[in-house]
């Protein structure tokens, strides 16, 4: 099961292609990226002040860029504004603010295989809908379950699903959904007022919606420099900025040249980049039944996707 949305008619140029996978490549490193890199910060600063920064910036950019380079502005009708604050709740004060305080509570390699069953959610509230999924689909859903039990369970021999991270690993899967579910109610807003205008709106208003739970761990936060070094002050313009703004640009131009099934293909190499950049940035990799579980997890999200 998948929307199939074409290429734009302007993307048939091998040039216009290689662009487009070239965006896409950069995509899934770009977002695979976000769980190592943002691992030290959370460690350092409040998550909610993390999260809430991060898409201020992020969405104050867009808009930014959006009324200065675009013919259309930045500028939505005010009847869309709820729609808008709905789906930025649901993406970027539920999702991003329990994002951070997930990744606090587990492993950054293991986060981004749970948040990919997103396609699984997506899967399901498509059935939902009254749309019928194919036995392959279904199949598909329990084949990453079973890997999600194996990622958090860690164990073959006996069932471990007790202390440590679980609670972490639990919140990833919850909120894997909770984007699922802002992907499919931002689907008409999309349509209406384009993804960029879409995503940067909701990226402001639900960001600003943390404020409340963000404003009194910033006050009390310690920033000196021995506690939010200047790496970790990088660290940040690069969710921010790199992951938020450019990722995002990235994807869209990637979504209009070579269509919705090409550009999410690309979409998993993003838990193989965190997988690597876990290791190398911060000394984390995945054990035998976490590896086993994350194939089975990519596994059932390519037979829904199919």
């Amino acid at each position: 099961m998948s929307i199939r949305t074409k290429a734009s008619p302007d993307a048939n140029s091998g040039g216009s292609i290689r662009a487009g996978h070239l965006m896409g490549l950069f995509t899934a490193i770009s977002f695979g990226s976000a769980y190592p890199i943002g691992k030290p910060i959370i460690e350092a600063v409040d998550p909610f002040v993390f999260s809430a920064s991060r898409y201020i910036v992020a969405g104050g950019i867009l808009l930014l860029g959006l009324a200065l380079f675009t013919r259309q502005g930045a500028g939505v009708p005010w009847r869309d504004v709820p729609k808008l604050a709905f789906t930025g709740f649901l993406g970027f004060a539920v999702f991003q603010g329990l994002w951070g305080v997930a990744l606090d509570l587990t492993t950054a390699s293991k986060a981004c295989v749970l948040v990919s069953t997103t396609p699984i959610f997506g899967a399901i509230i498509f059935a939902v809908q009254g749309h019928k999924l194919p036995l392959r689909a279904w199949a598909g859903v329990l084949v990453a379950f079973l890997g999600v039990f194996c990622v958090i369970n860690n164990s073959f021999a006996a069932v471990t699903l007790s202390g440590g991270s679980l609670f972490g690993d639990v919140l990833f899967v919850a909120i894997a959904g909770v984007w699922a579910l802002y992907g499919a109610l931002s689907r008409p807003l999309i349509a209406k007022l384009g993804a960029a205008r879409t995503a940067a709106w909701a990226a402001m208003l639900g960001s600003l919606m943390l404020l409340p739970l963000a404003i009194p761990g910033a006050l009390e936060q310690d920033w000196s420099a021995d506690v939010v070094s200047p790496w970790l002050w990088l660290n940040f313009a690069h969710v921010a900025l790199i992951i938020g703004c450019l990722g995002m640009l990235t994807w869209n131009g990637g979504l209009r040249r070579l269509g919705l099934p090409k550009m999410t293909a690309w979409l998993y190499l993003s838990p193989i980049s965190a997988i690597i950049l876990a290791n190398l940035m911060l000394g984390e990799w995945l054990t035998v039944p976490e590896m086993v579980g994350a194939a089975l997890v990519l596994s059932g999200v390519a037979l829904t996707q199919r």
